[in-house]
């Protein structure tokens, strides 16, 4: 796996997302079209669900229900998610793939959870790997069984990442380059815009302090450079209007010099025109 931070033109889009063994979902699998994904249904049908346990979830690793829930409630915990069905134990992986926009290289970052019954917090384990899922690596055994730690660890060929900071870490240096900082107030900023009807009841302050919060500070440089081009759109400001101004004085002189050839030339002609006669 590559350690190199992303340069400002190698973007990442997400292009697929799938949920195995969580809640009513067995193996499905998300399609975006261009980054985009859109969830449409009638209630109960796992939009919220799917958003709970995919965004920013996969990117922060933390399960606390109220990062979780988009309704902030602590009622929904990913213990329930995975023995939705009443079973004692369960194993299930959440995953999305990044593709880069001019190479086509895929990334998979995902997250393997096993849940039993006598204990109150699911196990977990992460990846980011090199590849598609379903293509160059997969996440069931096949008996089309999810993968335990151990035998996804041998399918990758490598050790799983423990932790959920050592995960954000990895997520970040492979496909965004931001920093600890930075990467955390870009999952803050995802946990507020994908707060459901976001508009209703809005916070015009507190949402303009978390997209403050949640938006990478400009470079010096570059701000430097957009002061130089704005005493520069002065000076040619400036320079239009002695342009415009001298344009118009021309026009000027040229009706007035025009009236005056006519008048010259008109008087010419009379004098030849006498001495003719």
């Amino acid at each position: 796996m590559s350690t190199s931070a992303p340069t400002p033109a190698a973007r990442y889009v997400p292009t697929r997302a799938g949920i195995i063994n969580l809640w009513d979902y067995r193996d499905e699998e998300f399609s975006f079209a261009g980054g985009w994904l859109v969830l449409r249904g009638p209630n109960g049908s796992g939009k919220t669900k799917a958003l709970e346990v995919l965004f920013p979830f996969v990117l922060d690793g933390r399960i606390d229900p109220k990062r979780l829930n988009p309704f902030a409630a602590e009622d929904r915990t990913m213990k329930s998610n995975l023995l939705f069905r009443g079973q004692d134990s369960a194993l299930g992986y959440v995953w999305i793939e990044f593709t880069h926009r001019e190479t086509g290289e895929a990334v998979t970052c995902g997250i393997g959870l096993h849940a039993q019954r006598h204990r109150d917090t699911p196990a977990r384990w992460h990846f980011v790997a090199e590849g598609r899922v379903g293509e160059d690596f997969s996440l069931l055994t096949p008996d089309d069984r999810p993968m335990t730690r151990k035998q996804l660890a041998a399918e990758l060929g490598r050790e799983l990442i423990a932790s959920t900071a050592d995960y954000r870490a990895a997520v970040d240096r492979r496909l965004f380059g931001l920093g600890p900082e930075r990467y955390e107030q870009l999952l803050t900023l995802i946990l507020t815009l994908r707060r459901p009807q976001l508009a209703k009841n809005l916070d015009p302050a507190k949402l303009s302090d978390t997209l403050t919060a949640g938006l990478r500070p400009l470079d010096d440089d570059l701000i430097a450079e957009a002061a130089r081009s704005f005493d520069d759109m002065e000076s040619v400001q400036r320079t239009l209007e002695g342009l415009a101004a001298a344009d118009d004085a021309t026009r000027a002189f040229l009706t007035s010099y025009s009236t005056y050839l006519r008048v010259h030339a008109r008087a010419a002609a009379d004098r030849l025109t006498a001495r003719r006669a």
